[in-house]
């Protein structure tokens, strides 16, 4: 028996030579799923592109995996050991901890945004895996946090901490590019300063959020804004034009004389976000006198964006995988000018002490804290969430 790696020595129908079988090929279609998956999401991926991309058929890769959820499942159990891998070879102190959750994050860019998904995805013992991990972690960060500062009260220190996660883990929400070592130092800085903000006073209740208000008289608004609440509490993919047209009041033919089809709902919900961050943008720039008013306007406004809209975050972040390619290349676009426009203001502040492209790295550091906090089973103030946003751009300087 041969120990050479496994082919068909025939030659194709074509005469070309047979591809070769490659060794690994359980891990790089492992590899290739986390990342689909933590690009787009769950439901939109299928399993034939994946087998596409890793050059397999359909029938070879459910020889490994009979399921989609299986694939799943395993790929971001794989993550949670490796974050668990990461914090057990750390030392105890909470710069350790935070580095060595920073270099997982780096070394995981493309597959880290797997976690974005499971609590929806998972189910039973999967999902209970995950939860394990992010709960040990979360108390190994505020074990170390409270030995540094044993004076923060114990609610104030959970939400120091999920910020600081939030800060390490943020180099899987994006692509901006940057030394891995300048990554780490960067961001680590970053969440360790987060240990002095002192707990605010509270100006909204996080048990009471804002009512809803009155439905637009508009069938099209209306027939959106009910699409968006659908959305985020079902995802879209289980949501259907016969919900979406009862939740508005009108028939399924109604919905239709507005859209064309949901997914022309879900595009026009996205840019409803996108144009509504460009214009919280320009009106905190219009406010404001110094680059120091700018940037604490430029949170103070996106957080109340999103606290009064948390429906629309939801969509807005977990939902991108549906669009179609073009629509997602446009909203990338306007996403990196977003943060083009912040990080502009950030070396404005700081002056020589930051580059434009480590100030592209806060700014993702802080949309994504504040996103995280914000999606919290009870989220904290508008007001702790945007303290803690401005921490992360002006630093300690």
């Amino acid at each position: 028996m041969s120990s050479q790696p496994s082919t068909d020595n025939r030659l194709t129908d074509g005469g070309a030579p047979p591809r070769r079988r490659p060794a690994d090929r359980r891990a790089l279609i492992l590899r290739t799923a986390a990342q689909e998956f933590s690009d787009r999401g769950y439901h939109a991926v299928r399993l034939e592109e994946i087998a596409v991309i890793v050059g397999i058929s359909t029938p070879a890769l459910y020889r490994h995996f009979p399921t989609k959820y299986a694939l799943f499942a395993e790929a971001t159990g794989l993550l949670a050991d490796a974050l668990t891998a990461a914090l057990e070879t750390s030392a105890s102190d909470l710069e350790s901890a935070l580095t060595a959750l920073a270099q997982s994050a780096i070394d995981h860019r493309r597959t880290g945004g797997l976690y974005r998904w499971d609590q929806r995805y998972l189910d039973g013992d999967d999902a209970t895996k995950v939860k394990t991990v992010l709960v040990n972690q979360h108390r190994r960060i505020r074990a170390a946090l409270l030995d540094t500062r044993p004076s923060i009260p114990r609610p104030h220190a959970d939400l120091l901490v999920a910020a600081m996660i939030s800060v390490v883990a943020s180099p899987t929400t994006h692509r901006t590019t940057l030394a891995d070592r300048d990554i780490r130092r960067l961001l680590v800085t970053s969440a360790l300063s987060l240990a002095d903000i002192v707990q605010t006073g509270v100006t909204d209740s996080p048990d009471h959020p804002p009512q809803r208000g009155l439905a637009p008289a508009s069938k099209r608004e209306l027939v959106l804004s009910e699409s968006i609440s659908l959305f985020a509490t079902k995802g879209f993919r289980d949501v259907t034009i016969d919900e979406i047209a009862s939740a508005a009041g009108i028939p399924a033919s109604g919905v239709y004389r507005h859209f064309e089809s949901k997914a022309a709902i879900l595009s026009a919900a996205f840019w409803r976000a996108s144009d509504r961050v460009s214009a919280a943008n320009s009106d905190a720039l219009a406010a404001s006198t110094t680059n120091r008013a700018a940037l604490e306007s430029l949170v103070a406004r996106y957080v109340r964006l999103f606290v009064h809209d948390n429906a629309l975050l939801t969509v807005y972040l977990s939902e991108f995988g549906h669009l179609a390619p073009a629509e997602r290349s446009a909203l990338r676009r306007q996403q990196r000018a977003n943060v083009d426009e912040w990080a502009a203001w950030v070396t404005r502040d700081r002056g020589d002490a930051i580059t434009r492209g480590q100030a592209r790295f806060l700014v993702h550091a802080a949309l994504s804290v504040i996103s995280d906090l914000l999606r919290l089973r009870r989220p904290p103030t508008a007001e702790q969430v945007t303290a803690i946003g401005c921490a992360i751009l002006v630093g300690s300087h």
